[in-house]
């Protein structure tokens, strides 16, 4: 085993432990613990109430997904809602009747209808998997009045995405995924292609090869069926030292050298013995596994290499290996598609290979929307984009800020996503769009941000693209079932209730009656705080990541303790060693237009408090039954106020620092404005140190908020870059400002 995935495999040992005794565990791993029963909760005039007279019926013909979905239904209903009910063939009395045909919309597949009557009600799929889907939102019904009622009167669902994908919730199972409102889930295991291949076409790549990584494929796609899921696996493929014994053996294989003068180089995809096991591989996979789904590769900028990813020492769009580059970058990678779909329709017509331009335009693509190689693909491809990636929008503080990746700032789709959605749709070529159902990168170290207008927002673009599906699940770290996954399902079927009725309901479901309102008027305002953020920074690096542990850098030239160097594990996309080296994780100047950029970190932090004082204000109003569900909504919503703030502090901070240690870079200034100037330094850093303090509780009590469990990147625990901040800071405060104040009074 290598260094690197022994890191990553002790790392995701001790984070599993660490999340398992977090409280907010419970939320991921059973779906049904963010209902509870409110006795205050009565019926409505056109309301019916279920109770223990209640029995659910099944069809005599049930299929094995209607019995399981029987048995959550009754689950639910006796752990949440207070309700027991047996489950029978038939019955007198009440009952909830499931039926797998004659329900929701004529030819339209996975829809579904809900019929409430006095003693009867009705819930029918169009087919079983929309039987199940009925199922979740009969929950949802009953889970947002907080009470076992429902309305009498029949509705008609229908979806909207013909592929709702997500990622299974953090220790969870297919039950959770199916009640975020999939219909189809990631499969384990993904990773390195060749570790699936059962060809003997070079036997030097052998030792990749595992049968029990098929197995384990083969046995999450079998679960994922049972609950009527479609299955997709994500792959990738290795690099190659120069002298590795495959070049040895055929060196003829040997395709582009990779990142820099010293590095990796990959198989040559067009060379005829690397087709052969490429597609022989395919092949294999899905007689093994036949009712796999797709597998979806990056072609872009990382993932499923070709010779023109990450070419060193030639321009974009050309490669170092002679064999590839008479041929050009979209007909080398389509070509690519192309056989990998073939071998695979081969055995299953029904099989996709989702290709996922991810950064091709930096990359190898001169068209940002990638035409030219959607062009090129052909029946058996599907293609993968964002909503939102490498659009430009402008702040209202009039920045024009780069999505140069995930941000919900704009909803989407941008002009690059739509125009791939039309040249594809045109082609007959399914296209997915993928949103982080939990991350922006205006907020990445929260668990969730809780923007959750925007997030509802998003959701309905996702549904109204023209896309084929919608795909929500975090790249680099688990979901861990917040309410921020949980909204997009509220969008993706006909009829939607009004965003505000909903928002409202999951508000006072998970802070009561009287908690609601507070949550509510807290999402609006962090909603309204995001457009003010005024760019994506670098993956994890500074004050918008760090947040209150980020070292103020009062002395920028001063040694910070080895607490604040951590290791960003996925730049081992270059070299494994590049991934476990320790480096910076903090920067001692602001960037960009820090005047314009500290004005609207500043105009955050006010949105923020005023966010965080609702959340304080709900606090003695929240019912004990959903106290874990409020508390952890609440945890992201603080630290998020704690982070803006330091990120404003920082801005200010070193404004004001420079004007003393970088006076050659600063207008001359008086005795009096040197004064001023120290006098609110000093209340800056008092605000901050502050701040910190304030966040260590946050951080000890919130294992989701620790960046050493970061999943593609790890730094030492939170609490210990919380504290050693303060004896920085208590340094500041105590010593340097201090000493800058006498040698100002000296005069020297």
């Amino acid at each position: 085993m290598d260094a690197i995935t022994e890191f990553y495999e002790r790392l995701n040992a001790e984070a599993t432990a660490a999340y398992t005794s977090s409280p907010f565990s419970v939320l991921s791993q059973d779906y049904f613990s963010r209902f509870w029963h409110d006795p205050q909760v009565t019926p409505q005039p056109d309301e019916i109430e279920l109770d223990e007279r209640w029995s659910i019926v099944l069809p005599p013909d049930a299929s094995n997904l209607c019995r399981i979905m029987a048995e959550h239904l009754r689950d639910f209903l006796q752990r949440r809602m207070d309700v027991s009910v047996n489950i029978q063939r038939a019955v007198d009395g009440p009952i909830i009747q499931l039926s797998e045909q004659g329900g929701g919309e004529a030819g339209s597949a996975e829809s579904f209808s809900i019929e409430a009557q006095l003693d009867h009600v009705l819930v029918a799929g169009a087919d079983a998997a929309g039987l199940r889907d009925g199922i979740v939102k009969l929950v949802d019904l009953m889970g947002l009045r907080r009470a076992p009622l429902l309305a009498t009167r029949r509705c008609v669902y229908k979806p909207r995405l013909a592929v709702r994908l997500g990622a299974t919730p953090w220790l969870g199972s297919s039950r959770e995924a199916v009640f975020l409102g999939y219909n189809a889930r990631w499969v384990n295991p993904g990773g390195n292609v060749f570790a699936l291949s059962t060809s003997a076409a070079i036997p030097e790549l052998a030792h990749f090869q595992n049968s029990e990584s098929l197995d384990k494929l083969a046995a999450d796609v079998h679960e994922a069926r049972e609950y009527g899921l479609k299955t997709y696996v994500i792959l990738t493929t290795p690099k190659f030292a120069h002298d590795d014994a495959v070049f040895m053996a055929h060196p003829e294989l040997r395709g582009a050298l990779t990142w820099q003068e010293n590095g990796l180089h990959v198989l040559c995809m067009e060379h005829p013995l690397t087709q052969q096991y490429l597609t022989e591989t395919m092949a294999g996979l899905w007689q093994r596994v036949p009712h796999l789904d797709g597998v979806v590769i990056i072609v872009g900028g990382e993932g499923f290499y070709h010779c023109f990813m990450r070419p060193y020492g030639v321009a974009k769009g050309h490669t170092n290996c002679a064999r590839c580059e008479t041929l050009g970058a979209e007909t080398a990678v389509s070509n690519m598609v192309n056989r990998m779909s073939a071998a695979a329709r081969g055995v299953n017509p029904d099989a996709e290979i989702v290709a996922w331009p991810y950064s091709a335009i930096h990359i190898w693509s001169h068209d940002p929307a990638e035409i030219p190689f959607i062009e090129k693909l052909k029946p058996g491809a599907a293609l993968f984009t964002e909503m939102e990636k490498d659009e430009y929008v402008t702040t209202p503080e009039g920045v024009r800020k780069h999505l140069w990746d995930y941000s919900i700032h704009l909803i989407g789709p941008g002009d690059r996503a739509r125009r791939q959605i039309a040249a594809a749709s045109a082609l007959g070529i399914p296209v997915h769009v993928k949103s982080e159902p939990e991350l922006s990168f205006e907020a990445p170290r929260l668990p969730h941000v809780p923007c959750l207008d925007l997030w509802l927002e998003r959701a309905a673009a996702m549904a109204s693209c023209g896309a084929s599906g919608a795909w929500v699940f975090p790249a680099f770290r688990q979901l861990y079932g917040s309410s921020a996954a949980e909204i997009y399902k509220y969008a993706w079927w006909q009829p939607c209730p009004p965003p505000e009725e909903i928002l409202s309901q999951l508000a006072n479901r998970m802070a009561g009656a009287q908690g609601g309102p507070h949550l509510r008027a807290a999402w609006r305002l962090v909603s309204e705080a995001i457009p003010f953020a005024p760019e994506l920074p670098p993956y994890y690096q500074g004050p918008y990541y760090l947040g209150p542990a980020h070292p103020m850098c009062a002395d920028p030239a001063a040694e910070l303790p080895p607490v604040f160097f951590g290791r960003y594990l996925f730049h081992a996309e270059m070299t494994p060693e590049d991934g476990l080296r320790l480096k910076p994780t903090f920067i001692t100047s602001p960037r960009g237009d820090v005047p314009v950029f500290l004005r609207s970190y500043r105009r955050m932090e006010e949105l923020l408090r005023r966010a965080h004082d609702e959340i304080e204000a709900a606090q003695t109003l929240v019912p004990q039954a959903c106290r874990v569900v409020f508390d952890a909504e609440a945890s992201a919503l603080q630290w998020f106020y704690r982070t803006v703030r330091a990120h404003a502090n920082f801005y200010e901070s070193c404004q004001l620092r420079d004007h003393f240690f970088a006076p050659d870079e600063s207008p001359q200034m008086s005795d009096e404005q040197a004064r001023e100037r120290l006098k609110r330094w000093h209340e800056v850093l008092q605000d901050e140190q502050e701040n910190t303090r304030a966040a260590l509780p946050l951080m000890e009590a919130d294992v989701r908020l620790d960046w050493h469990y970061g999943g593609d990147h790890s730094f030492p625990h939170g609490a210990a870059m919380l504290r050693a901040k303060l004896e920085l800071m208590d340094a500041e405060i105590n010593q340097l400002l201090p000493q800058l104040e006498r040698r100002l009074i000296s005069g020297s």
